[in-house]
């Protein structure tokens, strides 16, 4: 009798280690999917700047045409007009109020609105032509990559960065081959005859976003 005890605990003893066991490695799995899950794509105060930004420019362009709009690390929002000195100084004013009154209740409400002038006539010919090259260049890789469904939006800054905005939420193994596809696409169209005529095509530094806005390339 008391032999059969012994045998029945020995086997008790043994179950309850060996389901220890088996649950440790699961344990530490689930601690790094956690991990995982909970790895910022972008700050809340990012994602609200771009969005307060683009309402600007939204407004702006409701009027007006010819500026572009950025923030800078002075925290400055700059709306940079390319016109002459007479319907610059006819603009400012307004552009800085429309400015101010976005910004006023949002992230960016302690920014300092600056309207600058981009003089023309003192533009190079190389300058002039930018505009005609960078659409030019996003023009020909929207065309090559209109298959891609998942592609939202692309910015191009002149001999700089061709940036693809997506609408991946999730960046698994199926994904990240989509996306490598997309950066060797791109690659391709920038090599190809059509852009033959843009210059320093090399010096384009590719980017590739998911919807929150974080580089996944």
């Amino acid at each position: 009798m008391l032999k059969r005890i012994l045998i029945i605990a020995g086997i008790l003893i043994v179950g309850v280690a060996s389901l220890s066991l088996l649950n440790k490695p699961l344990e530490v799995d689930t601690s790094v999917s956690t991990k995982e899950k909970q790895e910022p794509l972008a700050t809340k105060e990012e994602v609200l700047n771009i969005t307060t930004l683009k309402r600007v420019s939204e407004k702006l362009h409701e009027k007006y045409e010819g500026f572009i709009v950025k923030m800078t690390s002075k925290k400055e929002l700059v709306i940079q007009v390319e016109a002459n000195k007479e319907y610059f100084n006819s603009v400012k004013k307004d552009m800085r109020s429309i400015a101010k009154s976005i910004i006023k209740s949002s992230t960016l409400k302690d920014y300092t609105v600056v309207v600058k002038r981009l003089d023309l006539s003192i533009i190079t010919e190389e300058v002039k032509n930018r505009p005609k090259e960078l659409s030019q260049l996003t023009s020909t890789i929207m065309e090559g990559l209109k298959d891609y469904d998942i592609i939202e939006n692309i910015n191009t800054v002149y001999q700089k960065s061709i940036t693809i905005h997506t609408s991946l939420k999730i960046l698994d193994k199926d994904t990240y081959n989509l996306v490598l596809g997309i950066e060797e696409q791109v690659h391709e169209i920038l090599h190809s005859k059509k852009l033959k005529s843009v210059s320093n095509i090399d010096s384009y530094e590719i980017k590739i976003l998911n919807n929150k806005g974080k580089v996944i390339n």
